[in-house]
């Protein structure tokens, strides 16, 4: 009865979930900027004393490329080389310059919010459809997989092995020696590979977090409440999703990292720390957050880059509040 309540539980989880993500709740939730002309008041003065916080974009997106006018001269108008409109071919990731580690660490947190936000983007739907649907499926042979595993034992002397890959040092790892290899060779793609999937453990790792203290659902071997989702398998597929997006899905790429992933959430399994809905969700969540944050650079990339954020006080007779102002440079 009690594992009847628990399914239950979780597929009105899962259903909650799916129409927040394909509903305008969530576009509701993380709504665009007030935009707010630069030079303008932001405060609502036909209200006196009233409280109100706005933010502004200035110059925004001004891309990296920049094209010289052309010389005009009489009715015709000559450009020469280095005058010409430049490409609308992007440069090579990796042969841009490389930020340096500061430029890194100060985009951190606006990048994990961008990506958050990304998550709730309609091209995610699919991902968040797929990955429900499965775990639908899978709470209905939960028990035929468990009891699988413990009476045949398949991966009885690896099981630590995957236990080690999720635990989140190994990923943490990978992320710094992306980016320090990329900081030393100069290899922009590799050290940006770094920084997302760094931001990406973070918001997976959130994620994750949020759902075991939602679901409740107790583990197979009759432990703690922090059953679903599987934490080891979504943080590997948080990983495996952000450094295969950024490389665009490179076969080479993503499908060493994503059997990885299969191989740590079937050592969970095996260790009757989790069951097969748990791994599965765990992979959704993790996919969804690596994907997410990765999307969002390198959309930020070629429109832009945070450069500063600074709130200012406004403050008068009538009203009293501040501004939010986010520079694109």
């Amino acid at each position: 009865m009690e594992t009847t309540r628990q399914s239950y539980r979780l597929l009105a989880i899962l259903v909650t979930v799916l129409v927040i993500l394909s509903s305008g709740t969530a576009y509701g939730f993380t709504g665009g900027p007030i935009l707010v002309p630069v030079g303008q008041p932001p405060l609502d003065r036909n209200q006196p004393r009233s409280y109100r916080l706005a933010y502004t974009l200035e110059d925004p997106f001004k891309t990296a490329l920049t094209t010289t006018p052309a010389v005009v001269s009489g009715p015709t108008s000559t450009t020469t080389d280095q005058e010409k409109p430049a490409s609308n071919e992007q440069p090579d990731a990796g042969r841009a310059a490389v930020p340096p580690l500061g430029t890194y660490v100060k985009e951190f947190v606006p990048d994990v919010v961008g990506g958050t936000k990304r998550v709730f983007s309609k091209d995610n739907l699919p991902v968040a459809l797929i990955g429900v649907g499965l775990t639908g499926l899978a709470l209905t042979v939960d028990q035929r997989v468990k009891k699988y595993f413990q009476d045949r034992k398949p991966l009885e002397h690896v099981e630590n092995i995957g236990d080690t890959i999720g635990s989140g040092y190994p990923e943490v790892g990978v992320g710094f020696a992306l980016l320090g290899t990329g900081e030393l060779i100069q290899d922009k793609k590799l050290a940006d590979t770094g920084a997302v999937s760094l931001e990406a453990f973070l918001l997976g790792g959130i994620a994750t977090e949020g759902l075991k203290v939602t679901a409740r659902r107790k583990r197979p071997n009759g432990g703690n409440l922090n059953s679903f989702p599987a934490g080891h398998a979504s943080i590997t597929a948080t990983m495996a999703a952000s450094i295969s997006e950024m490389y665009d899905w490179d076969l080479r790429i993503a499908v060493p990292l994503y059997l990885t992933t299969a191989f740590v959430g079937a050592s969970r399994i095996q260790a009757n720390e989790h069951f097969l809905s748990d791994v599965i969700a765990g992979i959704t969540v993790g996919t969804l957050a690596g994907i997410s944050v990765a999307k969002y650079h390198k959309e930020k990339d070629t429109q832009g880059v945070l450069q500063n954020i600074s709130i200012t006080p406004a403050y008068d007779r009538a009203i009293r509040g501040c501004v939010l102002t986010l520079k694109f440079l």
